[in-house]
């Protein structure tokens, strides 16, 4: 006899017995032959601090009578309840969960059976993860409620014919960013703020020295040469201009023959040569180095002074008239002497002389003048001096520190720059990069406690200087190492609200790591939205173990694509081969979906890689549909 009959048959019997065939409760009682229960999900599961389910029942509409009212009461017995008979009393820490009530009055009559759904939940306790839903019948007369017959209680049994049966935990497995992060995979969890070091664009330095006519010295306080020498020397004045090709060219005033004049471009370009050269010298350049300096000059001849002949005469006081005959002749055919013969007859000619001729003797070159910031390794050389106490701290700015601590490999190393730079620089980036230094040092050296401490009151300091999410990330990181985790909870939920002081791209994507934890661990329901949104936040987090697993276990907790949820704990497995906790996840979730070979060879995984699972497995409804099989057993012997 099955038990849905023995529950309404036991009533009958009790109603017959005690009742007379005209009491209206022992003739709905004696009508019951049957009832269909469903409960959702089977097992139950575990979400947040409650366990919600929907539970349905649906009733012969010949037990509905007018004037009573039929309940099914429903209880939660925790321990190991597969021994307890039927019909025996409720253990006295039973929890009374609700019940699911009808009443005769509406459905008394009616073709169809009557069906009502409930939506149930409890609080779970440890205790609860074995155990079992038993349920009461119960019938009164709506005139008299105080006086009832009962049933049971009895094991709910499904539709389906199934028991339901213990609570599934799995939305425990959940963890911290940092759960799972191996320094192998080297993906630093930690937050390091913004170095803000840029390097200054270089600038094109334009040097020109003016001559006398016929001439091709450089006379240092003729027009504007003096400004120009005192350019050249700042310029070289550091004793760190890198070597450079510069361009350049050298020109002369129409006046004169052809081989005077190519003459006097050559020795213009050379005097502006020799003149960078003595310069070097005067600022103890190295010789070898010297002659990386090379200059190449465009020695101009008559015809290539041309264009900037009638640049000058456009800008010259002739008169409209004048600058158009002085271009016309000069733009003739022919010998530049006798075009120049010709310009010396005009009455304009002394104009000439005085506003265009002067500006067509010099030479000029452009050098690339290397931006005032020091280089990497100009910044590693002065770290090294501060070391050996020959430099000041003040000789790099705080960028400069921040970025070459960046731009250093070696952990160690990096914590001594970020030391040196707190000697002069106490703001909260300091504070911050130098914790998340230790940070990364505890996670080289197997959580070095010392180093967690340390890093601590790095971001205690930090959070003093300035409150930012990157500290509050941090430090949330530091106590999860700690193995403290209510505070790793109160500054994860304080980095979320800070967000980033700057824009930090690194942190924000981390941050969606941390807003997919705290959101999974808001969900009530499957269906609450929660977990989807995990889902979502996750996607766009670092793919790191801890993420990953999350995003699989956020996909499975919504119970509908197993698939998705299995896809995402391979990828956290092959960031971290040896954790054990990610080939647990991934064989909850093959278990679901009906795939026991993958399962198996999962759970064998975890069990091998930390022994204490198989007693988490066996206990584990997730698993109850294998445990007496061998694949199963296999996994966890």
């Amino acid at each position: 006899m099955n038990n849905s009959k023995k529950f309404f048959l036991g009533l009958a019997f009790v109603g017959a017995a005690a009742t007379s065939c005209k009491n209206p409760i022992a003739e709905m009682i004696k009508g019951a032959k049957e009832q269909q229960l469903t409960v959702e999900p089977n097992p139950l599961e575990l979400h947040g601090d409650r366990v919600p389910f929907k539970m349905s029942a649906k009733l012969p509409v010949k037990m509905m009578k007018k004037g009573t009212n039929y309940s099914l009461e429903v209880y939660y017995v925790a321990g190991d309840i597969d021994a307890m008979q039927d019909m025996q009393p409720l253990p006295a820490d039973a929890a009374k969960i609700k019940a699911i009530t009808f009443n005769g009055d509406e459905y008394a009559g009616q073709a169809k059976d009557p069906q009502k759904s409930e939506a149930m939940e409890f609080a779970y306790l440890d205790k609860y993860e074995r155990g079992g839903l038993f349920i009461k019948g119960i019938a009164a007369k709506a005139s008299k409620p105080d006086k009832t017959k009962e049933f049971g209680p009895l094991r709910l049994v499904v539709q389906d014919g199934r028991k339901v049966k213990g609570v599934a935990t799995t939305s425990r497995l959940l963890k911290s960013p940092v759960a799972g992060l191996t320094p192998v995979a080297g993906e630093s969890p930690f937050i390091n703020a913004a170095h803000g070091y840029s390097k200054p664009d270089d600038e094109t330095l334009t040097a020109r020295v003016d001559f006398e006519r016929g001439s091709v010295n450089l006379k240092p306080d003729y027009m504007s040469n003096k400004q120009t020498m005192e350019i050249v020397s700042e310029l070289f004045k550091s004793g760190q201009v890198p070597a450079f090709t510069a361009s350049g060219i050298s020109s002369h005033s129409p006046e004169g023959q052809e081989a005077v004049n190519v003459k006097l471009s050559e020795g213009r370009a050379m005097a502006l040569e020799m003149t960078f050269k003595k310069t070097l010298e005067l600022f103890k350049y190295d010789k070898e180095k010297m002659k990386g300096y090379v200059f190449n000059f465009d020695k101009r001849k008559l015809g290539e002074t041309l264009p900037e002949f009638n640049q000058l005469i456009d800008a010259s006081s002739l008169s409209p008239e004048q600058k158009t005959e002085a271009k016309e002749i000069m733009g003739r055919d022919g010998d530049f002497v006798e075009k120049e013969m010709q310009l010396q007859r005009k009455s304009y000619y002394k104009n000439l002389l005085d506003e265009v001729y002067p500006r067509m003797r010099y030479a000029s070159t452009s050098v690339k003048k290397p931006g005032a910031a020091k280089t990497p390794a100009e910044m590693s050389a002065v770290v090294e001096k501060m070391k050996k106490g020959s430099a000041n701290p003040n000789e790099l700015t705080e960028q400069e520190f921040l970025f070459v601590a960046a731009s250093t490999p070696d952990i160690k190393e990096r914590i001594e720059i970020l030391k040196l730079a707190g000697q002069n620089y106490q703001t909260w980036k300091v504070h911050n990069n130098l914790g998340a230094a230790y940070l990364d040092n505890a996670l080289m050296n197997n959580n070095n406690r010392g180093n967690i401490d340390d890093a601590i009151k790095q971001f205690e300091a930090s959070m003093k200087k300035k409150e930012t999410g990157e500290a509050a990330y941090n430090m949330a990181l530091g106590y999860a190492m700690k193995g403290d985790m209510p505070k790793m909870e109160e500054f994860l939920n304080k980095a979320v609200a800070l967000g980033s002081a700057e824009g930090n791209s690194k942190f924000n994507a981390a941050l969606n790591g941390a807003k997919g934890y705290t959101t999974f661990k808001q969900a009530r329901d499957r269906n609450d939205g929660k977990y989807k949104e995990a889902e979502r936040l996750l996607e766009s987090a670092p793919m790191t173990n801890p993420n990953l697993f999350n995003k699989g276990l956020a996909i499975m907790m919504q119970g509908v694509n197993y698939d998705a949820a299995i896809a995402a704990f391979n990828s956290a497995a092959q960031k971290n081969p040896k954790d054990a906790i990610t080939q647990y996840g991934l064989a909850v979730a093959s278990a679901r979906k009906g795939d026991e070979g993958t399962m198996s060879g999962a759970l064998k995984k975890a069990c091998e890689l930390d022994n204490s699972l198989k007693a988490k497995a066996l206990k584990d409804v997730e698993f109850d549909k294998y445990k007496d099989k061998n694949s199963f057993k296999d996994a966890i012997k």
